[in-house]
Order: structure tokens, then C-alpha cells, then sequence
């Protein structure tokens, strides 16, 4: 299906069949379920360490090197490197760094102890220099609080004390099973390396999976499994270990919109590895990619807009 927004094309398309329709924010169970175990044999090739950003740019070439790579036709013939390219096709479709971007966000969060939760936020992002703003405007009660990230430093607001708490990326998202960093662009491939590859199935697609581990100590999770569908590039599926591999929490994709050049999953869950019942579906709506002014990625426009 394709609509339009802010003059920019946007065609909608589920990330499984199962998951095709809109996905009710009451039966987190159902969406969870996928059969799939990977089966294959490693490729050989590792990739060298990524490079991480610095002042929340981008590192030399991160967009040309994708521009003339051939990637194999054959899933099973990936190498360590074209998986790593991969990740980064995906890191660069999800992301808009041609253009800001301004949404509104909807995050549902279920737990056993606080039972059904829901938030609703406006977030203002420029992925190019890896800032973004977010502000709550629901429910009442939590109304003008938000979070400022500018040139890798992160805060969030109280509007009640009027004060600015420092935060990072690792830490999560008002107790629910949503960290800070999966409020930013993308950028897997500069945060991971390779270590190995099979191939498998997730429903009905067939998947690359690949193991990583974090280059930096930046990230939430120091391992990840990714499963990514080779026909479209995009992310299927994410499960985030522990450096002793203890599962902490999987990441699905199950909704994609494409804007232009970009493929943005506009359904997100994030299922507790520890406490079953604990999960959380964030839903992105209102996408625009109109510019920002420079003035709202600043401490004294999340101070206003909070008043």
C-alpha cells in the first residue's frame, strides 16, 4: 500500500506474513512466536573492527563503501565482510541522513509487576550527527518530561524538579524492555564485529544470522544475534546476550514503511530474556521528513516545550 507524507512516498509492508496486519497491542503473545532455529555451517571470513563515530558523526566512507559492493547471490557463500556490509545496508535504510526526521511514538509496556503501561512521545531526530530529542506528551502525569542527546552526551528532564539527570544509552526506558538506544539511528555495523554466520529460516523467509560482539562498551548488549532477510536487507530479528551469553532480551521488526530511501520499522517488540511477561511494543506514526531547526536539539527548547 502506498500513501503520501510530507510530499515523500511511503509504502507500507509487514516484516512477516504472519504479522502482515497491524499488530494488536494486546496479544504481544501472538506476534512472538517464531519457529525458527539456524542450521548451516559457518562461512569463513571475519571482518575487520568496525569504527565507531566520534562526536556523533559518521566515521570516512560509511555511506560510499556501500555504493558499487556486490553483495553474493547465494546466502550461504557470505563472508564475514559481506555480512558486516549487510548490516550496514540496514543500518543506512533505517536511518535518515539526508533529511530530519520527526515522529510521533506510542510505546505499550507490559509487566507483572506494573501491569499495562502506555506512553505516548514526540521525537525530533537528525541521524547524520546522531542527535535526537524526545518529549512525552502522554499520560498527563508524565507530560513535558523528555531526553536530549547532542554530540554523544544524553540527559533527561523532570519539568516537576526542573532539572537535567545525566543518562546513557545502555540505561532503560521508564522500567520497560526499552533501552535509550533504540531511540537513535541505526549504526550495528559500527558498533559490532563479526564472528560467525549460518543461514536458516524465520516463518517463511530465509535468513542470514549472524553472531556479533560489541567493539565498544557504548552499546546495551556485548552480544547479539541478528537475523536479517537477504531478499529485502532488512532485520527480522535481534536477540541480545550477555558477554556470558545469558539471553537479556529479543528485538522484533514486524512492520517496515519505506520513506523515500529509507525502510523504517514502524513496529518495534522487546521481549524480557529473563522475565517472560515483561515486554513492550513501540509504534512509530506521523513520520515526516521536514527539517528541524537547530534550535530544538538544545536544553532551553526541552525546558520551554516542557513548561
Amino acid at each position: 500500500m502506498t500513501i503520501k507524507g510530507d510530499g515523500v512516498a511511503i509504502r507500507r509492508f509487514g516484516a512477516h506474513s504472519s504479522l502482515a496486519g497491524k499488530v494488536s497491542l494486546i496479544l504481544f503473545a501472538a506476534v512472538l512466536v517464531f519457529a525458527a532455529r539456524a542450521q548451516g555451517t559457518p562461512p569463513a571470513g571475519t571482518p575487520p573492527a568496525g569504527t565507531p563515530p566520534q562526536g556523533g558523526g559518521l566515521p570516512p566512507g560509511f555511506m560510499e563503501s556501500l555504493k558499487d559492493y556486490k553483495f553474493p547471490d547465494d546466502i550461504s557463500k557470505f563472508t564475514g565482510l559481506d555480512f558486516l556490509m549487510l548490516v550496514r545496508r540496514t543500518d543506512i535504510r533505517s536511518s535518515f541522513y539526508k533529511s530530519d526526521m520527526t515522529a510521533t511514538i506510542t510505546t505499550v509496556s507490559v509487566s507483572p509487576d506494573r501491569g499495562t503501561f502506555v506512553r505516548k512521545e514526540q521525537i525530533y531526530r537528525r541521524d547524520k550527527d546522531d542527535a535526537f530529542l524526545m518529549i512525552t506528551l502522554e499520560p498527563e502525569s508524565r507530560k513535558g518530561q523528555g531526553m536530549l542527546r547532542v554530540s554523544n552526551n544524553m540527559w533527561r528532564y523532570d519539568p516537576t524538579s526542573r532539572k537535567f539527570t545525566h543518562t546513557t544509552l545502555k540505561d532503560t526506558y521508564e522500567n520497560s524492555t526499552v533501552r535509550n538506544n533504540d531511540f537513535r539511528r541505526w549504526q550495528r555495523s559500527l558498533d559490532y564485529t563479526v564472528e560467525s554466520l549460518t543461514t536458516g529460516k524465520l516463518g517463511k523467509y530465509d535468513v542470514i544470522i549472524g553472531e556479533l560482539k560489541a567493539n565498544n562498551d557504548e552499546v546495551p548488549f556485548p552480544r547479539i544475534r541478528m537475523y536479517i532477510e537477504k531478499q529485502r536487507m532488512i532485520v527480522l530479528k535481534v536477540e541480545e546476550f550477555s558477554l556470558s551469553g545469558k539471553l537479556l532480551r529479543t528485538a522484533y521488526y514486524t512492520e517496515y514503511v519505506q520513506i523515500g530511501d529509507s525502510y523504517v520499522p514502524t513496529v518495534q517488540i522487546f521481549q524480557d530474556g529473563l522475565i517472560p511477561e515483561k515486554r513492550s511494543q513501540v509504534t512509530y506514526t506521523n513520520i515526516s521528513t521536514q527539517p528541524v531547526p537547530d534550535y530544538i536539539f538544545t536544553k532551553e527548547y526541552l525546558e520551554r516545550m516542557s513548561q
